[in-house]
């Protein structure tokens, strides 16, 4: 019957329909942090040498739906694009990092945030100064890592997990040393901003230079191949199919460069953990036959009961 009647209905009327359903599943709204619209793995972007490099500085995992991913060893605080400050360059803002993986994390690949590893980094092939989103807003402006393809995160008035994935600033201390410090806890409300102040881009150079009140020449940089170890540890072949990616290191001018040996030995003394004393994830997915079997012993008690009802 309901066939019958779809078949008198103009074509018209029915292609309206079908794209007034497009639009309210679009436009649902979601309750996550960050949102999955369809399954998506990236196994096939890590590279020999990364895994190999990385594994002095954090620990791979397997997690489903992403394939073979690292998260590092430090602090239990720790986030990504926290311990750095940014240049001006010729390919825009660049995030110059502190930590020794920094170069290779935080400009290729995405971030995302699990509660049984905390921050883990997806390996991608493609360079950016930086992988992030960007927000301005009036005298602030925020980033937050670049979440995998598909996913994407709320806004920075929202809590994620608990606490705010987006790291919002004045922008009076954007381009200043060890910027973590001047983090802002709570932005401003949302309702303080007309519409067209909220922009999701970073802030104009002119903007900076107007709040900082001091002139910004943009830093010629260079990239160079990275070579790594002929004898790097190939990932399990279970985990993943890796491939030969070229690699490449921003590198900085001098006076940069001296900035960050300045304070690097400080991170890597209070916010990274040394590997022979940071604590091993479990698996996901990847237990022990005993840790099974225990989990089954737990579960049978619920079973009966289950059946006795």
């Amino acid at each position: 019957m309901f066939q019958q009647r779809a078949n008198r209905l103009p074509k018209g009327i029915i292609i309206m329909l079908f794209g007034f359903l497009v639009v309210a599943a679009v436009g649902w709204p979601q309750s996550a942090s960050a949102v999955r619209h369809h399954r998506w793995s990236a196994g096939l972007e890590i590279e020999v040498g990364d895994y190999d490099y990385l594994s002095d500085y954090g620990e791979w995992v397997r997690l489903p739906g992403f394939g073979t991913v690292w998260h590092p060893y430090a602090v239990s605080d720790w986030a990504p694009f926290h311990h750095g400050h940014w240049i001006y360059t010729d390919d825009g803002w660049a995030w110059v990092s502190y930590e020794p993986f920094g170069w290779l994390v935080y400009h290729y690949g995405y971030w995302y945030h699990d509660w049984r590893v905390g921050w883990f980094w997806v390996p991608g092939r493609i360079w950016s100064p930086a992988q992030v989103e960007w927000y301005t807003f009036g005298d602030y402006c925020a980033w937050a890592p670049l979440p995998p393809p598909n996913y994407y995160w709320r806004d920075p008035w929202d809590r994620h997990y608990g606490f705010n994935i987006w790291f919002v600033v004045n922008i009076n201390h954007f381009t200043d040393e060890e910027i973590w410090r001047h983090r802002v806890a709570e932005p401003p409300s949302r309702e303080v901003y007309k519409r067209s102040v909220l922009v999701r881009r970073a802030p104009g150079v002119r903007d900076v230079e107007r709040f900082t009140k001091r002139a910004i020449t943009p830093v010629r940089i260079t990239r160079e191949r990275v070579e790594h170890r002929e004898e790097a540890v190939r990932p399990p072949a279970k985990y993943s199919r890796p491939r030969e990616i070229e690699r490449k290191r921003m590198v900085l001018p001098e006076r940069e460069a001296d900035r960050v040996k300045q304070y690097a030995p400080r991170v890597e003394r209070e916010v990274l953990v040394p590997k022979d004393k940071a604590p091993k994830q479990e698996q996901p997915q990847q237990r022990t036959p005993e840790k099974q079997r225990e989990e089954r012993q737990k579960e049978e008690p619920q079973k009966k009961a289950v059946r006795r009802r």
